[in-house]
């Protein structure tokens, strides 16, 4: 392994950015998913069953890796969110340093090394600005040591079975995460497979252990955490469209912009285009199909399109034999590609939740229950993390509602489709009136927007929902209303505990 210049400046930025991150990210509320994530592991560990007491549309694996963070939360003076940002800076940091490894045993100059390992930096540390901990950017830190050893191909290190078995693993715990993910490597794989004709590659040991792993954790799912596919997957796939984003909110946003100058200078200057470049192209191609599959146009859903085409610049930028004295052009490009990749997100800054500032004023003392009747995460996560409240409900947000309510409401849909929607409006709302009558919540916030997030423009009450459940009135004769912020109406428990 070389310990040259570049190699040594690498180690340097790597201290310098985790020190920063170590200062900054612990300090910064989390994301609304990460935040759920904490509360829902916590009462994971404590010894409720998940997929009946915690209602959540993703898969176990999320649980998982959240876990290691709650319990060192449970060990250290620190809280479960500033535990959690300690230990995603950790993972990056260990990623990062492994990169260093893999890349000082490539054939890549010292300006490569130098340039690629800068784009690895800006996409643990710095992309996900808003979003840190978002499972997108667990996946990149897990994956990142893989795709570049995918793409770099010939040109990247020699790695002993024992290595690239480990690269496997560390990279299939990130890509499980969400099946979606899986089209990144895909598309390296397929990009370089299309170029070189070496269908071979299809069956390299990486794959084929990411390949394993995958069966694998399919198969926890089935022996361990059957609920999922019998009690979660069924109502999703019926309702789980009402989250489904605007097209133009999927293709107005400054990454796919990025994509197309991206496009036009792999065509314009193919003296770049060489396999690591086809490749990076390639899993760009397959981070762009991931995020329009989901059809959310969410930002989170965008950071690793933003991710490999930070790596296709980082990779165009020392290629000199692109480059003619006057070509200012394609520097302009380049510039614009990372600014249209990078500075959205840099704009938007660390994650704020001015729903979850006000709503804290009505939450005074650390341990209240509290519940939130909402379709929209973000109403109460982190609510809770920064009041220290107990979460009163085994929903993240009532997610099964909006879709059943629009498709029923406009008569999308007909005979057993229809009866099925309507058995999932009737569960969820049984589970809501359970959940008040188990949890007893100090405060209940209401969503009483007239055009609720989700619902287009369906009207929906959720009082009047929850009426429909004979046991709801004598259950909420028990509260009074104390006051609204932003179109949540708060309700405080007036009865004994």
């Amino acid at each position: 392994m070389r310990a040259d210049a570049s190699t040594r400046l690498q180690w340097f930025a790597l201290a310098i950015i985790v020190l920063a991150a170590l200062l900054a990210y612990p300090r910064f509320a989390l994301t609304h998913d990460a935040s759920w994530y904490l509360v829902a592991t916590g009462m994971w560990l404590d010894g409720a069953q998940l997929y009946r007491d915690i209602v959540e549309i993703n898969p176990p694996l999320s649980f998982y890796l959240t876990a290691p963070a709650v319990l060192l939360s449970r060990i250290l003076p620190l809280t479960a969110s500033q535990a959690y940002a300690a230990y995603c800076i950790v993972i990056g940091a260990l990623s990062a340093a492994w990169i260093i490894r893999l890349l000082a045993r490539s054939a890549l100059a010292g300006a490569q090394r130098t340039i690629l390992f800068a784009a690895v930096l800006a996409t643990f540390f710095v992309l996900p600005i808003a979003e840190f901990g978002q499972r997108e950017h667990l996946m990149l830190m897990l994956a990142m040591p893989y795709l570049l050893v995918l793409a770099l191909g010939d040109q990247g290190p020699r790695c002993t079975p024992a290595e690239r078995i480990a690269i496997a693993l560390a990279a299939a715990l990130g890509l499980m995460l969400k099946p979606y993910f899986l089209l990144v490597p895909a598309g390296i794989i397929l990009a370089r497979v299309a170029r070189d004709r070496q269908w071979q590659r299809l069956f390299d040991l990486p794959n084929l252990v990411i390949g394993i792993a995958l069966l694998s954790y399919v198969g926890l799912i089935v022996l361990v955490h059957p609920a999922y596919l019998s009690e979660i997957v069924p109502p999703a796939r019926l309702v789980y469209a009402a989250y489904d984003g605007h097209p133009l909110a999927l293709w107005l946003r400054p990454e796919i912009g990025a994509v197309l100058i991206a496009t036009w200078i792999a065509l314009r200057h193919r003296s770049v285009l060489d396999p690591v470049l086809t490749a990076l192209l390639g899993g760009a191609a397959g981070a762009l199909a991931c995020y329009v599959i989901q059809n959310k146009g969410w930002d989170y859903h965008v950071l690793p399109l933003a991710a490999l085409l930070l790596l296709v610049v980082a990779w165009i930028v020392p290629q000199r034999r692109a480059w003619r004295s006057n070509d200012r052009l394609l520097a302009v490009l380049l510039g614009a590609v990372v600014l249209l990749a990078l500075g959205n997100q840099i704009a938007r800054g660390p994650y704020r939740n001015p729903l979850a500032d006000d709503l804290a004023a009505f939450v005074p003392e650390p341990g209240m229950r509290i519940a939130v009747l909402s379709a929209d995460v973000a109403a109460g996560f982190p609510l809770v993390n920064r009041t220290s409240a107990r979460w009163a409900s085994r929903y993240p947000a009532h997610w099964l509602v909006p879709g059943a309510h629009i498709r029923l409401q406009r008569g999308d849909c007909a005979g057993q489709v229809c009866r099925e929607l309507a058995e999932v409006l009737d569960q969820a709302r049984g589970n809501m009136v359970d959940d008040l009558i188990a949890y007893r919540p100090e405060r209940v916030f209401i969503d009483e927007n007239r055009g609720k997030l989700f619902f287009g423009s369906e009207p929906f009450d959720y009082l009047a929902f929850l009426r429909q459940d004979a046991r709801f009135a004598a259950a909420w004769s028990c509260y009074a209303r104390i006051g609204s912020r932003r179109g949540y109406g708060v309700w405080a428990r007036t009865c004994g505990a």
